[in-house]
């Protein structure tokens, strides 16, 4: 049985920030088979599009099925917090798009703020993100992140639930686990 694992982010298929930090923690924690797994990224281009991209999603999901009929896929929904605790409308959008994901069944990953202050540590302007996330990758900074700042359940600043998330469908390195 395989398993597609299918990255709903918001950033552009032109930037794809969001998904090299996501693809980097799977490849730097997770242990899994290659011809067992897919990771499909799927780029919102901007976060107020997520109900948009049903049509892309189906589409994965059948062209996955259609190669075995064990074959399962799970959509992983992935969202910056923002200023949620400060802009009512910013919280209020947190909560739509959670609601979103669990009445379609889909998992529901967030960054707070941003996906780059759990990375970096740091705001990084809009311009910037594309270098900032291809430097990241490059020199691997991967192994400098605290993996427990990626397994909080609540919103708190420079924290995600993303390991949460991750570890209900792939095995973490024992390793990586031992030494954080």
């Amino acid at each position: 049985m395989g398993l597609q694992l299918i990255f709903v982010v918001e950033t552009n298929k032109k930037c794809k920030s969001d998904w090299i930090y996501i693809k980097d923690t799977i490849e730097y924690l997770y242990q899994y088979d290659r011809s067992q797994h897919l990771f499909t990224p799927v780029y919102m281009d901007g976060k107020g599009k997520y109900k948009n991209k049903e049509k892309e999603i189906k589409s994965y999901i059948s062209q996955y099925a259609s190669t075995s009929k064990t074959n399962q896929t799970k959509v992983i929904y992935c969202f910056d917090c923002d200023d949620y605790d400060k802009k009512t409308e910013d919280a209020e959008f947190l909560k739509n798009a959670q609601q979103y994901c669990c009445n379609h069944g889909y998992e529901f990953v967030w960054f707070c703020k941003d996906i780059e202050r759990v990375y970096l540590g740091r705001q990084v302007e809009d311009s910037k993100k594309k270098t900032e996330a291809a430097v990241f990758k490059e020199k691997k900074q991967i192994v400098n992140v605290d993996v427990k700042k990626l397994a909080v359940d609540s919103y708190q600043t420079n924290v995600s639930n993303i390991m949460i998330v991750l570890d209900k469908y792939l095995i973490r390195k024992s390793t990586i686990v031992s030494e954080h």
